[in-house]
C-alpha cells in the first residue's frame, strides 16, 4: 500500500452545469440533500429534469434550493423512456455531471441492465439506488481492472476529489489471475497513483487483488472507509454469460453514491484516453 499527499489549493469556483432527476416522487430528501451539497461545491447552472413520474417534486425542490442555498433551479420538461431522456437531456444541455436517484434496471442473459443505461451518457452519472443516501465523500474508492479503458475516469475522479477534498483510494482488481492480468493491474494502479499525486489529490494505493470475487472485495475495502463513494466504469472484468456483472451489483447494492462512467471509444493513439 502506498500513500501520497499533496497540499491542495483552496477549491476553485467551478462554472459548470449539473443535471438532477429521479424516476419517482419518493426521493425528495435524497435529491434535496444532493442539490444543496452540489450547490455549495459548484458554481454554475443546476438543472432539474421533470418527467411525468417526478413532476410533483419540482416545486418543492425549487423552493428548497432557493431557501437553503439561494440558488435557482432550471426546470427542463421531457417525456419518454426515463434513462433515454436523461441521457439525451444531459447531451442537449452539455452538462458535466448527472445526478440520478432511481431503481436499478435489471439485465438479462443478452445484456442490458445498468451498464446499458449508463452507456448512453457521455459524462459521469452520480447514481443512487432507492436504498442509497447522499453523503459528501471523504473517500472515493476508484476501481480499476485489466482493461485500459478503466483509466478513462482518472480526470473525472481527480476533479470530484478536489471539489470535496476527498481522498482517493486506488483499487485495481480482477476475477482473473493470469500473469498478463496481474501485469496490467499493477501498471494501471501505479499510473492512477502517480496521476492523483501529480494533480494534487490525496491518494492511497491499495494492494492489487487478482483472482477474487470482485463484489466481495469491493465491499470489504469499503467497510473501513467512512462516507465513501465508488467510482467505476460501466464495463468491467467479472462479467460473463449468465453472470451478474460487478457493476450491476454496485448499482443494486451500494448504500452511498456511485460515480458511473461509460466506456468511451477512443480513436487514434492514446489507448485508454485517460
Amino acid at each position: 500500500m502506498r500513500f501520497g499527499v499533496k497540499l491542495q489549493l483552496p477549491m476553485e469556483e467551478t462554472a459548470t452545469k449539473i443535471l438532477f432527476t429521479s424516476d419517482s416522487t419518493q426521493h425528495q430528501k435524497t435529491l434535496g440533500d444532493a442539490m444543496i451539497s452540489v450547490a455549495r461545491r459548484f458554481n454554475g447552472d443546476l438543472l432539474w429534469l421533470e418527467t411525468a413520474e417526478n413532476v410533483e417534486l419540482t416545486n418543492a425542490l425549487v423552493d428548497d434550493l432557493k431557501k437553503r442555498a439561494n440558488r435557482d433551479l432550471t426546470v427542463v420538461k421531457k417525456s419518454g423512456d426515463f434513462w433515454s431522456i436523461a441521457a439525451k437531456t444531459s447531451k442537449e444541455f452539455k452538462v458535466e455531471m448527472t445526478v440520478i436517484v432511481a431503481a436499478a434496471k435489471s439485465g438479462s442473459m443478452l445484456g442490458g441492465g445498468m451498464s446499458s443505461c449508463i452507456s448512453k451518457f457521455e459524462t459521469p452519472v452520480i447514481y443512487l439506488n432507492p436504498n442509497a443516501a447522499w453523503v459528501e465523500p471523504k473517500n472515493i474508492l476508484m476501481l480499476l481492472d485489466s482493461t485500459s479503458e478503466s483509466r478513462q475516469k482518472f480526470y473525472r475522479v481527480s476533479k470530484l476529489a478536489k471539489s470535496f477534498f476527498a481522498k482517493v483510494h486506488v483499487f485495481a482488481l480482477s476475477n482473473k489471475k493470469d500473469n498478463e492480468t496481474v501485469r496490467y493491474l499493477n501498471a494501471y494502479s501505479t499510473q492512477a497513483f502517480d496521476y492523483m499525486v501529480k494533480h494534487g489529490v490525496s491518494v492511497t494505493e491499495l494492494d492489487v487483488a487478482a483472482g477474487v470475487d470482485m463484489k466481495e472485495a469491493i465491499f470489504t475495502a469499503m467497510s473501513s472507509m467512512n462516507d465513501c463513494w465508488v467510482a467505476c466504469m460501466n464495463e468491467t472484468d467479472g462479467s460473463g454469460f449468465m453472470k451478474t456483472s460487478p457493476f450491476q451489483h454496485l448499482c443494486n447494492d451500494l448504500t452511498s453514491p456511485l460515480m458511473a462512467c461509460a466506456v468511451q471509444e477512443v480513436v487514434g493513439m492514446g489507448g485508454s484516453g485517460y
